[in-house]
């Protein structure tokens, strides 16, 4: 049944990886790994969800976590210019959010580190 299906075009596994890696890192904001998970629990092969994962190089990736981490800054209270407790429980609550939608650790350090630092600059003024 399925065979026949596939024959006719009504299912695609690399139409449907590529459509649900672009609507998913664009729409939430997710990481490879986070893609890469998604798309094994729903039963897409391996070499499949590489294929689909390669269109997303690493600039691509690191200016989605640049945006997603500017958007929450600018909600975020970040204390006095001299508080370090405030600006470090800030840090780690946007490294978790980075790493919970599938970006590394040594990105997201890197990402909100220089993002930090951009809004305080951008508050001084």
């Amino acid at each position: 049944m399925l065979d026949r299906l596939a024959q006719v075009g009504l299912i695609d596994d690399e139409d449907f990886a590529e459509q649900w890696v672009r609507s998913r890192q664009l729409h939430a904001g997710k990481g490879k790994r986070a893609l890469a998970a998604e798309l094994r629990n729903k039963g897409v092969d391996n070499e499949v969800i590489t294929a689909a994962l390669s269109g997303i190089d690493a600039g691509a990736e690191r200016t989605r976590a640049e945006q997603l981490v500017r958007d929450k800054l600018r909600r975020e209270k970040l204390g006095d210019p001299g508080d370090r407790d405030a600006e470090n429980k800030v840090a780690r609550r946007l490294v978790g959010m980075l790493a919970r939608r599938g970006y590394g650790q040594t990105m997201a350090l890197d990402v909100v580190t220089a993002e930090l630092a951009n809004e305080r600059e951008r508050r001084r003024v």
